[in-house]
């Protein structure tokens, strides 16, 4: 009876510990459907995020402070277990980098590559991977990624497990100006509860017990009587000031501009974490309060506010006369703008005349071999025409060089089943793609050098197009060794008119980009120079 009650007595306990061993390891275990970002480390494309277990209260995260570019800091309590997510947008920007996962005594607890981990797609982020689940139980764990090439390149994300460290205030003092004002020094007294501003003070400079994580905490100071804060600032200087333990302490100087009245005012350190209320932060903060004593003196600013009621004076008068010139002025830029609007119709005009006229042609072209009784050349310029006009009709205002040089090359060819002519384009230093000129600018001149030029000699005509550039001016010349015209002749074609005052047209609403075009005709051939300044 004795053995059978102690074997339940064994099994009872023994079944009770598993119990709780797995109730236990169900509540540390990570709750991987929740993982915070842990908060930009200034490496381009890779993130880090963390998941914890079911106790843990995750309070703040994703800290950054200020002079501290590549840290981010998260404040967790009562965690257990943590697993942290490394992220990226694409798997080669890991490639590289290294991580290394670190307690608060700096030992390495994991390390490794990250090309060497299982990424997997994530929805969000575009791949993501795990690492191995650990114990935090009151610890400071961190976890740094750098570049193996470049470790100038890397970010350390803190996750702060513990009690947050008291504050306290060790140095308050005042600052004075020396050397006329070239420098400053700070006075021997490190604990002051009285301070008077005069014409060589600087301000106070407030220094706080160093601490490993001494950037997550901010000087404020209040003014009592009102409760404004006037200051707030987490740039901790770590250089010059020591205090009597030896080695340098965090300290900040405040200029003295910033304390407006005379009065009591409160100097306080404390810890600043986003999600966290001030009102609980207070048990972990410092408080010190200073007697502030003004002496007003006249400085340039004072000089400077009594000339301030005399310029608003003349500023007054000069008010009213710069309204009435403004108003003239305004008066004048509506009236300019009226005439650009004018310029831009007639120019949208003219190129909407241009394209009847170039079809009206083309179908002149095409009647002339269905007269001749030339059916396949007339096919094959109606194929080419029905491409061209599909271009001509749908152009904008401006075009590429490209797609102009293109719709030469097709007028080209169109016009030599006709005349069977040959012809040249050639485009030196331009890039064709990234130039914009108006559309249709030079198909008029094209067609001119062949109606007018080469028409008569047939298969001894040439044609030449050349695109090249000046320093910053792009130059194109049209070239055809026709028997040449007159080029002061009024009743030039339409085309050339129309070419003409879209040139006039744009020059007037382009100052800083104009274009100049030159004729040179004779008996051996004609010439047209166009020069595009500064439009490269």
């Amino acid at each position: 009876m004795k053995k059978i009650t102690f074997l339940l007595l064994t099994l009872f306990f023994y079944f009770s510990t598993v119990a709780q061993t797995n109730q236990q390891t169900e509540l540390y275990s990570v709750n991987t459907k929740r993982s915070y970002y842990l908060g930009s480390l200034d490496i381009p494309e890779i993130s880090i995020g963390a998941s914890f277990d079911t106790l843990a209260k995750v309070r703040s995260y994703a800290n950054k402070f200020p002079n501290i570019s590549n840290k981010a800091f998260t404040y967790i309590q009562n965690g257990n277990r943590l697993q942290f997510d490394i992220n990226c947008k694409q798997l080669s920007s890991i490639k590289d980098y290294r991580f290394v996962v670190m307690d608060d005594l700096k030992n390495d607890i994991l390390s490794g590559s990250l090309d060497q981990l299982e990424f997997t797609k994530h929805p969000l982020f575009g791949y993501s991977a795990k690492l191995p689940t650990l114990d935090i139980q009151d610890k400071v764990i961190s976890i740094t990624l750098y570049n193996s090439k470049d470790p100038a390149q890397q970010g350390t994300a803190i996750v702060y497990n513990q009690t947050l460290s008291q504050s306290e205030i060790i140095i308050i003092s005042r600052q004075f100006f020396i050397d006329g004002g070239k420098g400053s020094t700070v006075e021997m007294k490190r604990d002051v509860s009285e301070v008077t501003f005069d014409q060589e003070s600087k301000g106070i400079l407030v220094a706080a017990k160093k601490n490993d994580y001494s950037f997550i905490y901010a000087l404020i100071v209040k003014e009592k009587k009102t409760g404004e804060t006037v200051f707030k600032d987490q740039s901790w200087n770590y250089s010059y000031i020591s205090s009597k333990g030896g080695g340098n302490q965090p300290h900040i100087s405040i200029d003295k501009n910033y304390f407006k009245n005379s009065g009591d005012y409160e100097i306080i350190i404390r810890p600043d974490l986003k999600h966290i209320s001030e009102k609980e932060l207070e048990q972990y903060s410092s408080r010190k309060t200073i007697s502030v004593d003004i002496v007003k003196t006249y400085t340039t600013e004072d000089f400077f506010l009594w000339s301030i009621i005399l310029i608003v004076i003349c500023f007054c008068i000069a008010a009213s006369l710069f309204y009435l010139i403004r108003r003239k002025n305004k008066q004048k830029i509506k009236d300019e703008n009226l005439k650009k609007k004018i310029s831009e119709t007639k120019l949208a005009s003219i190129q909407s005349q241009l394209n009847p006229h170039f079809l009206f042609n083309a179908l002149s072209s095409i009647q002339s071999f269905i007269n001749d009784h030339d059916v396949d050349n007339a096919n094959r310029y109606l194929s080419k025409f029905a491409r061209l006009t599909r271009h001509v009709l749908n152009s904008p205002a401006s075009n590429t060089l490209t797609d102009e040089q293109n719709l030469l090359a097709d007028y080209l060819m169109m016009e030599q089943l006709r005349f069977g002519f040959q012809y040249e384009i050639q485009r030196n230093n331009l890039e064709g793609d990234n130039i914009e000129i108006p559309t249709m600018l030079l198909q008029p001149l094209v067609e001119n050098a062949v109606k007018h030029g080469i028409a008569e000699l047939r298969d001894r005509g040439e044609i030449k197009i050349y695109f090249d550039r000046k320093e910053n001016d792009m130059l194109i010349i049209i070239i055809d060794n026709g028997m040449g015209y007159d080029v002061y002749n009024t009743t030039i074609g339409l085309g050339i008119r129309l070419t003409n005052e879209r040139i006039q047209i744009w020059n007037e609403l382009h100052q800083k980009a104009l274009i100049s075009i030159e004729t040179v005709s004779n008996s051996t051939g004609t010439s047209v120079y166009l020069t595009f300044k500064n439009w490269l």
